[in-house]
């Protein structure tokens, strides 16, 4: 009896060891849709020519799918001469630092509207093409000729042509899905995702099995993958979606939708839920038990993306660095200036030390502000010395001159338990127009200054004045007085003792006896 009680708790012990290793991890939102062992990117529909028009000008076609409440920087200066097509079906703001070479189109009654840098709007021209990305190309060839480039971008902040010259490229422009890491003649600031991605891993000795699953609300029509070899994938998507695999050997996968492996075509007809609880009973059944190592959901809502799952050991794949560049600031000028007294007169020496018991006078300026922009707001300021990072309380200082520039004071004392070295202030800032309902994109600003902690002298010296010192004379004056009665009294009552006790000791004494010997 006792030894069949035994194997029933073994066997429920195996039970739920396998149970725990097979479940799946719970998935959180991935910032920026990438990490060190996934990265999802958009693909948009683009197209990259190397024609240029007969008086030798280049035509580019810009679609923004942007927020109607943030402004657009396009900075034109560096660009080549060129007509610049912008199509969008919201309402948008555009701060443009304008070229006289460039001309740009709008459709006829855009709800664009556009601010120069110097306060004056630029020169835009109407353009009477529809909405849909085959009639802007087809205007756009009419008109001039051909096209350079058809570039999509959503929620961009900053968009500058660069002037570049590529590689050589067709003679048309033929839209397909893109990225536009390879136009070295336009960079993109696009806002961060959020949302887009939630996922999660768990480290197992056994081949790494990975999860991906597409909820069904997700209109998602291609997804381009680039796998490491030697794993197992469980891809799951609403129904009408196309995986791509490429450059990948010694894999093993389970679909509900058509796959495309090196270029052939594989057909599954797998039925499979976007429940998560469904989807681990079917990788249970499928992989024989085989733990998940990872688990993704993918929620951003385009036509076209792609997906990179790499082996944790391994480095960052070059071509996903390449193709997903870091986001620059923004190209919107401000500048941060530190004093040391709130009379703003003389800027602080970056090499000169602060006392960490003063207060340090901050000036934000930007040249736009004051033109186009009427306020700059500060939204929070941080220190960071050596590898720390504290939040700084900053004051704003009165200026009787504008709202421009904005002035700031903010006190170390906080930092006194920090060593002395070189800190670096960053304050967070946006630039708003007067009604504070168009504002560009928060960007930071930093500066270095050096700072040396305060140490109180243990053994101060007193500074007396002139009262201080007459007080001390006269106290000591009485003193003097009082020890001086003191003793002329001391003295008259022991001489009177005395000469009392000399007549009485004078008498003879009858009251002894006498002894005879």
């Amino acid at each position: 009896m006792r030894s069949i009680i035994c194997f029933i708790g073994v066997f429920l012990c195996l039970r739920t060891t396998a149970s725990d290793s097979s479940a799946i991890c719970e998935p959180k939102d991935v910032p920026g849709s990438r990490n060190d062992w996934i990265v999802l990117q958009e693909m948009s529909l683009g197209c990259w020519s190397n024609f240029t028009s007969q008086d030798g000008k280049e035509v580019h076609i810009l679609k923004l799918l942007s927020s109607p409440e943030n402004i657009l920087t396009l900075l034109l200066p560096a660009a080549n001469p060129s007509v610049l097509i912008i199509t969008s079906s919201s309402a948008l703001n555009i701060l443009v630092y304008d070229n006289p070479a460039v001309n740009i189109y709008v459709k006829n009654g855009s709800s664009i509207r556009f601010f120069g840098k110097t306060g004056i709007p630029p020169q835009i021209q109407d353009a009477p093409f529809a909405d849909s990305d085959s009639a802007v190309l087809k205007w756009a060839e009419e008109t001039f000729g051909g096209v350079t480039s058809f570039t999509s971008a959503r929620d961009p902040r900053n968009i500058t042509f660069t002037g570049m010259k590529g590689a050589q490229r067709p003679s048309t422009c033929a839209l397909q899905p893109e990225t536009t890491a390879d136009k070295q003649f336009i960079e993109l600031n696009l806002k961060p995702p959020s949302d887009e991605l939630k996922a999660c891993y768990t480290k197992h000795s056994e081949e790494p099995l990975h999860v991906i699953n597409i909820p069904d609300d997700v209109k998602i029509q291609n997804v381009s993958l680039h796998l490491p070899t030697k794993s197992k994938f469980f891809l799951r998507g609403p129904a009408g979606t196309v995986w791509v695999i490429n450059n990948t050997k010694e894999i093993q996968f389970v679909s509900n939708n058509h796959i495309i492996l090196n270029g052939m075509s594989v057909p599954l007809k797998e039925t499979i839920s976007d429940d998560p609880r469904e989807i681990r009973q079917k990788v249970l059944l499928k992989f024989k038990g085989i733990p998940i190592t990872s688990y993704s959901e993918i929620h951003l809502n385009v036509s076209h993306i792609q997906l990179w799952i790499r082996d944790t050991s391994s480095s960052v794949s070059t071509e996903v660095e390449h193709t997903t560049p870091a986001p620059s600031s923004s190209s919107v000028p401000i500048q941060m200036q530190l004093f040391s007294s709130p009379d703003y007169r003389l800027p602080l020496d970056p090499s000169s030390k602060v006392q960490s018991d003063k207060r340090v006078y901050v000036e934000i300026t930007s040249e736009s502000c004051g033109k186009i922009f009427s306020s700059i707001n500060v939204r929070s300021c941080y220190v960071r010395p050596m590898q720390m990072v504290r939040k700084m309380q900053f004051e704003v200082e009165a200026n009787n001159i504008r709202e421009c520039p904005k002035r700031l004071s903010f006190s170390l004392e906080m930092l006194q338990d920090l060593p002395s070295s070189s800190w670096e202030l960053e304050c967070t800032v946006k630039l708003c127009d007067h009604s504070n309902r168009f504002c560009i994109n928060e960007t930071q600003v930093k500066r270095s200054f050096q700072v040396k902690p305060y140490i109180s002298n243990q053994n101060p010296c007193f500074e007396f004045g002139l009262s201080a010192v007459l007080g001390i004379a006269f106290g000591g004056f009485l003193i003097g007085v009082l020890l001086t009665g003191a003793l002329w009294f001391i003295k008259i009552r022991t001489v009177y003792e005395g000469r009392g006790g000399e007549s009485s000791s004078n008498k003879p004494r009858d009251d002894f006896p006498l002894e005879i010997r």
